[in-house]
């Protein structure tokens, strides 16, 4: 579980303190916000130099000692990501000092994730999410930020809604002998099904194309109730036999294509890949109808608001219910910060979050809401993870829209922060053989698939209802 833990006080900006501040040349992002104003004003007492601007640095000319974020203050903030990720860019190519966003509870933008993987590519960069309280006043609020400037750690989230300073850590939990002994851990799945309340009338929605951890789950719920399957992803099946059948793997394909002519290298590594997902998907749904179960797939792009509708009308319709909801959609584009492309970082932070909130939305105009809903994330939105800044933010912002739907509707919502999974040869996921091995190097452990499945199964049944976000991992990080 994810628990707040307490931190050492921070320095109180008094003389001696704020001597480090003196000179010091701030940017303030927030223009309007009354916070914005209050810090340059406190600032400058202090000695610094400080000065408001917009959501770029083109017109700043000079060195930036440090840059704070404060827009996501305003009474109708909009979200600080992805809009702010070339800012945060463009400013720590200039090597601040200081690297500060302030939010508030409500603000789900997957603050806490970006920073902590800021702060694991720029050591030498004070890089902090600061959660503040909203009912204090502008004055308040500016002081709380001024005093994490010169906080000594290097804590890259902290909380500062109560009069304690608390970061967030991950700690470890029982989920009590229901899941340990007895029926609850017999390995199939069944108990835990029907605790749940599926069987075989019951239908389950997967948004995430078919593939990876996601069909490995839904094979096994089909397996454990008997239940309908309805797959969403992003891969059109083809309406005609494969017909490169006969050519069974990655270089296979690509020699085949070649033979074949007619396409460019890059249409033929694109080619590859499209087929590889058919075959995938294909197998999935195969897989869930030999389990027990009856499937069904549907090619939807979970960012097109319409669609997701569409598709979530169409399955209630059809079967009068939806009982559960899995999102684990998500695509990685690996790049360290300074040499991330923006586009990439949408592309990778919509996918996790566009999706999700496209879906919560469709499931919000049914009759009746599901019981359960799960939302996949990464154990890099807990920890932070070179060259995955984008996926570290959407995974931490899923697990706060997952919060507050939780708040909102009064339904189970679980976020599930997994570390790696082991690849088995079918169903991989996203650690290939290089990536294997970089975690071997680390001494990072996989996790195994059919106890992965299981332990998602476990926490919904036997885990606290009131739980949102917990982190299953086998191994440190």
């Amino acid at each position: 579980l994810l628990t707040p833990t307490r931190l050492d006080p921070a320095p109180a900006p008094g003389a001696v303190a704020a001597q480090d501040l003196r000179g010091k040349r701030f940017v303030l992002v927030g223009d309007g916000t009354p916070v914005a104003q209050a810090l340059v004003t406190r600032l400058t007492v202090l000695g610094a130099i400080a000065s408001r601007i917009g959501d770029d640095l083109e017109g700043h000319q000079g060195a930036v000692d440090g840059l704070i974020h404060v827009g996501a203050l305003a009474d109708h903030g909009e979200p600080v990501l992805p809009g702010a990720f070339p800012l945060f860019q463009a400013a720590l190519r200039r090597s601040p000092r200081w690297l500060l966003a302030a939010h508030h509870a409500k603000d789900t933008s997957g603050l806490a994730g970006f920073f902590r993987t800021v702060a694991r590519e720029y050591p030498d960069t004070v890089a902090r999410s600061v959660e503040v309280d909203p009912s204090r006043g502008a004055a308040e609020q500016a002081e709380v930020i001024v005093e994490e400037l010169l906080a000594p750690d290097r804590e890259p989230v902290v909380l500062r809604t109560d009069r304690t300073r608390r970061g967030i850590a991950p700690r470890e939990l029982s989920l009590g002998l229901l899941a340990t002994s007895g029926a609850g851990p017999a390995g199939t799945g069944v108990a835990e099904a029907t605790v749940l309340g599926l069987g075989p009338d019951s239908v389950v929605v997967l948004a995430g194309g078919g593939r990876g951890i996601t069909a490995r789950f839904a094979v096994a719920l089909a397996a454990a109730s008997r239940c309908r399957i309805e797959l969403l992803g992003r891969t059109e099946l083809p309406d005609l036999p494969d017909e490169f059948s006969d050519a069974r793997d990655k270089a296979a394909l690509r020699a085949a294509l070649i033979a074949r002519g007619g396409l460019k290298p890059a249409e033929i590594e694109r080619t590859v890949g499209r087929i590889l997902a058919q075959r995938e998907i294909s197998s999935t749904l195969a897989e869930i109808h030999d389990a027990g179960g009856q499937a069904g797939y549907r090619a939807v792009d979970l960012r097109d608001a319409e669609a997701v509708q569409q598709a979530v009308k169409e399955t209630y319709t059809t079967y009068g219910r939806i009982d559960g909801v899995v999102h684990a959609a998500g695509v990685i584009e690996d790049k360290l910060l300074a040499e991330k492309d923006p586009d990439s970082f949408r592309r990778v932070y919509g996918t996790k979050v566009d999706g999700a909130r496209t879906l919560l939305a469709a499931l919000h105009r049914l009759p009746q809401l599901p019981r359960f809903t799960v939302l996949f994330g990464s154990i890099s939105a807990v920890f932070g993870n070179r060259g995955q800044i984008d996926y570290a933010a959407a995974n931490d912002a899923l697990a706060r829209i997952g919060r507050r739907w939780q708040d909102a509707t009064g339904t189970r919502a679980l976020t599930v922060h997994w570390g790696p999974w082991a690849p088995t040869g079918a169903h991989d996921g996203m650690v290939g053989p290089e990536l294997g091995r970089e975690y071997a190097r680390r001494g990072i452990e996989l996790i195994d698939p059919e106890e992965g499945v299981l332990a998602l199964l476990r926490e919904l049944a036997w885990g606290d209802s009131g739980t949102d976000e917990v982190v299953y991992t086998a191994s440190g990080w």
